[in-house]
C-alpha cells in the first residue's frame, strides 16, 4: 500500500496547523475552496476577521489562492488547504514528546469537562465529590450531598464519565480495544442530521492513573 499524498510543515506552519481554534477553519478550507465571506459565515465571525485569518495562513503557504471568480464586478479570491498534512515533532516548540501530546489534548478535555459540568447542573445546582476505599485504588466519583450519582451516570442519561483502571493480559487488551472502536464504528452510522451532537473520547493506554 503506498504513502499517502500529504504536505510535510514546517516551523512555522506547524504553530498555525497545531492550534485547535483553528482546526474548524482548516477543516472547512480542506472541503473545497471558499470565500472570506463563506468562511465568516460557516464560523459566525466578522469578514475582516475572516479575512484576516486567510491572510496568516496565506502567508505561511497552508492555504492558497485556487482560483479567483468575478463577482459583482469584482474578483473574489477562493483559498483552499491540502487535505493531508504531516507535522513532525521537531519541528514543533515542544520540549518533550509528552508535552506535544497533552497540548493538542488538554483543550479538548477541558471542553469535554465544560459540557459535562453543564449537563450535570442541568439535573442539580451543586455537586461535589465522593472519594471512597476500593479494592485496589481508590474511588473518586461525582455526586452531591446524597451520595455518587450512580443512577445518573449508570443510568439512561446519555453522559458517562469513568476512569478505570484494569489488569490485563496483553490480549485481552487488545480485544478491549477492538471492541470499543467498532462500538464507536457502529454507533457512527446511527447518526442523523440535526440531531444532538454529544462527544465520545476512547483512551485506553498502558499504566494506571491512581
Amino acid at each position: 500500500m503506498g504513502m499517502t499524498v500529504h504536505q510535510v510543515a514546517s516551523a512555522g506552519q506547524a504553530i498555525l496547523l497545531l492550534q485547535p481554534e483553528l482546526r474548524p477553519l482548516l477543516q472547512y478550507l480542506m472541503q473545497e475552496a471558499r470565500s472570506a465571506g463563506e468562511v465568516a459565515r460557516e464560523l459566525g465571525v466578522p469578514l475582516a476577521r475572516a479575512s484576516y485569518l486567510l491572510g496568516k495562513l496565506q502567508r505561511e503557504e497552508i492555504a492558497v489562492v485556487e482560483r479567483v471568480e468575478a463577482r459583482s464586478g469584482r474578483p473574489v479570491k477562493r483559498y483552499r488547504v491540502f487535505p493531508t498534512w504531516f507535522i513532525p515533532y521537531e519541528v514543533t516548540a515542544a520540549e518533550t514528546l509528552e508535552s506535544f501530546w497533552a497540548a493538542q489534548l488538554g483543550p479538548r478535555m477541558n471542553e469535554i469537562a465544560g459540557f459535562a459540568a453543564r449537563q450535570l447542573q442541568e439535573r442539580h445546582p451543586v455537586w461535589g465529590f465522593w472519594l471512597s476505599q476500593g479494592e485496589v485504588y481508590s474511588n473518586l466519583e461525582v455526586g452531591d450531598r446524597r451520595g455518587p450519582a450512580r443512577d445518573l451516570l449508570e443510568g439512561d442519561e446519555p453522559l458517562m464519565l469513568t476512569v478505570g483502571a484494569m489488569q490485563l493480559a496483553e490480549p485481552q487488551a487488545r480485544m478491549l480495544k477492538r471492541r470499543l472502536l467498532d462500538l464507536f464504528t457502529e454507533a457512527a452510522s446511527w447518526e442523523t442530521g440535526g440531531a444532538t451532537e454529544y462527544t465520545l473520547s476512547l483512551i485506553l493506554v498502558r499504566g494506571s492513573v491512581e
